[in-house]
């Protein structure tokens, strides 16, 4: 005959069970809920990353005069040459492979498009480093790296850190 209080020898494994049931369940929708979050947040972060690119190069694309006519020979405030134009054919070259690098990232959320995205991403953000240096323009650290126009890139990349050819 089968004692009364059997049951209640195993009352604290049946709660455990189905606490922990529980527990993964309210897991899973919580986590979904999460998960959704943190990839808005990261994918916002790399498509803002992407749009900074892309508008540091339609500055730089804006500076490079049509080839039709000659840059015009002006002047800036205290006598200085006004750099707006972009005469450099590396500098240019540069340039339209970087707006050729930014051109229809992918929207997709697949694991292809996500590699494909931060492959872009890192190849930009190259890219701009290297135009940057080599126009002179202050980096991300505020530090000022002065290239002469006619200085190819292997120079250009040797610069004040003494980091070697790109």
């Amino acid at each position: 005959m089968a004692d009364i209080f059997d049951s209640l020898l195993s009352l604290e494994e049946d709660f455990y069970q189905e606490g922990y049931a529980l527990g993964v369940k309210d897991g899973e929708q919580a986590g979904r809920i999460e998960g959704r979050a943190f990839g808005l947040e990261k994918g916002f972060e790399k498509f803002l990353e992407l749009g900074r690119l892309q508008g540091r190069c339609s500055v730089w694309k804006a500076r490079i005069p049509p080839q039709s006519t000659a840059p015009p020979a002006t002047v800036g405030y205290a006598g200085k040459p006004n750099d707006i134009h972009i005469t450099n054919s590396r500098v240019q070259k540069q340039t339209e492979s970087l707006a050729v690098i930014l051109t229809n990232p992918p929207f997709k959320n697949d694991e292809e498009s996500v590699e494909e995205v931060d492959e872009t991403l890192k190849r930009g953000r190259n890219k701009a480093k290297v135009l940057s240096n080599m126009l002179g323009e202050k980096d991300e650290s505020g530090s000022m790296k002065v290239v002469v126009d006619d200085e190819s890139i292997e120079d250009a990349g040797r610069g004040a850190r003494g980091v070697g050819k790109i």
